[in-house]
């Protein structure tokens, strides 16, 4: 009988920085730390999930959330999480690296990543029936989030970065990358805490959204009974033998640079410095609304005037989008105008948001498919519900909160080779209707293609 050349092991480990009672929080052990020690086996990242208990308290540490979207805001009315993101708001950076220190990759502002992709490369089904499962409060309603913020919920998680997104068994013996080092740094209580979103459709089948915002801005997480949980699959020793003792993985690595938009006509340069650029995605927000527990800070906001920091404001027409490498335009040489368009709140600015979905679907390396009808006022099931966008436009049973859902980008290269930035400055010019009163928060998501190479001696990252 021939023997089996691959055993598969399922492995939980807890945190390599356990605190006292096994509870993080952004107040008190901020940092979870886990080591993949160095094994005779194959890690799949695919199966790789976070799991914990999440709790919300006010600062007393023992009033938790009465949440009903059916009345006023209170003290204990009127907190949640985004409901794109879920409870994955709480990790705002995850760093991985090799045993000999080598930084693999490292993705700042990764909850504010996980909303701007999600939604766009997620479809309705998978939201309720595909992520729920894992995280209670990832959800295309919003109402049902919100009520489990009342009690203790358990979450499993998968950890989406890009080197952990592949599909590619990572070798994490001497023979591979010796063992891997995760970090994930907590965000703070005021950026991963937000109100209630609700929405509704206006007589023109324009999306209205409604604010819930609790009195009580003491609101707090904890994350507790923290491990992860993933498959390793183990070779036999003849098999291990015959296995090379150095060689290369490909994987692609998520880039964060942050900006500010202010003027009506904004030209922004950033050196970017990746030599195998895949795609870049843009999302923005008021400055004011960030690390704001009255507002979310999640929210993929469209481009407004007069935002506070409890209003989002009045929307403003995006007419023009421009992109340059090394002050060229590319990968357009065209200006994307929907100038006509944006006058028009029912309509779609199909010039500039195909662009921006390709940048996200064409490299999503998950078995979710896109969502068309994330982005504005698309359904992409008959009319079944009832609302008021049905007489129009139809209505999907499972209508994602955010209707104004919102992002910008473009694919640098469809055949998943990518585009030097190393020498030459990425820029783009946005003409707007902004009045140059309310700023905004620019994040800008850069996918590049990476190569690692690993032999006895270490890690090296060749591109």
């Amino acid at each position: 009988m021939n023997k089996q050349a691959f055993t598969k092991h399922r492995v939980l480990i807890t945190p390599n920085n356990q605190p006292s009672g096994n509870i993080f929080s952004a107040t008190s052990f901020p940092t979870i730390q886990f080591v993949l020690g160095s094994t005779q086996g194959m890690l799949d990242p695919r199966t790789l999930r976070l799991n914990y208990t999440l709790n919300v308290f006010q600062s007393d540490g023992t009033t938790r959330p009465v949440n009903d979207p059916t009345v006023a805001a209170s003290a204990t009315n009127g907190i949640n999480f985004n409901s794109g993101t879920g409870s994955l708001a709480t990790c705002d950076q995850i760093n991985v690296s090799s045993m000999n220190g080598r930084n693999i990759e490292t993705i700042q502002h990764y909850n504010r990543y996980v909303s701007t992709f999600t939604p766009n490369a997620e479809n309705q089904f998978d939201l309720i029936n595909t992520l729920t499962t894992g995280d209670c409060l990832v959800s295309s309603k919003n109402i049902t989030t919100c009520r489990q913020m009342n009690v203790p919920t358990t979450h499993s998680v998968p950890l989406r970065t890009g080197f952990l997104s592949g599909s590619t068994p990572i070798n994490l013996s001497q023979k591979g990358f010796h063992g891997l080092n995760l970090n994930i740094q907590l965000a703070q209580n005021q950026q991963a805490l937000g109100c209630i979103t609700t929405q509704r459709f206006s007589a023109f089948g324009a999306p209205e959204i409604s604010l819930i915002q609790t009195t009580n801005t003491s609101y707090q997480y904890q994350l507790s009974n923290v491990f992860l949980t993933y498959d390793i699959y183990v070779p036999s020793d003849s098999v291990f033998a015959s296995m090379p003792s150095s060689g290369t993985l490909v994987f692609n690595s998520i880039n964060t640079l942050t900006s500010t938009l202010l003027a009506n006509d904004s030209t922004t340069t950033l050196r970017l410095g990746l030599k195998n650029c895949l795609s870049v995605t843009h999302s923005f927000i008021p400055a004011i609304h960030m690390h704001n527990i009255k507002m979310d800070s999640m929210l993929l906001s469209r481009l407004s005037t007069g935002a506070t920091g409890t209003t989002l404001g009045t929307n403003a027409p995006l007419n023009t989008v421009q992109y340059f490498k090394g002050g060229t335009l590319f990968p357009y040489n065209y200006i994307l105008d929907s100038e006509e368009q944006a006058q028009d709140p029912t309509t779609i600015q199909a010039q500039i948001l195909e662009p921006a979905l390709h940048s996200v679907t064409l490299y999503d390396d998950s078995h979710h498919g896109m969502n068309p009808a994330s982005t504005q006022y698309f359904g992409n099931i008959p009319a079944s519900s009832a609302s008021e966008k049905n007489e129009k436009y139809g209505a999907s049973l499972a209508e994602h909160p955010d209707g104004t859902n919102f992002i910008l980008g473009f694919p640098c290269d469809s055949q998943r080779v990518g585009i030097d930035y190393s020498r030459s400055d990425y820029a783009f010019r946005i003409q707007s209707g902004l009045n140059g009163a309310t700023p905004f928060q620019f994040f800008t998501f850069a996918r590049a293609r990476n190569v690692a190479m690993y032999s006895p001696t270490g890690i090296e990252i060749l591109e």
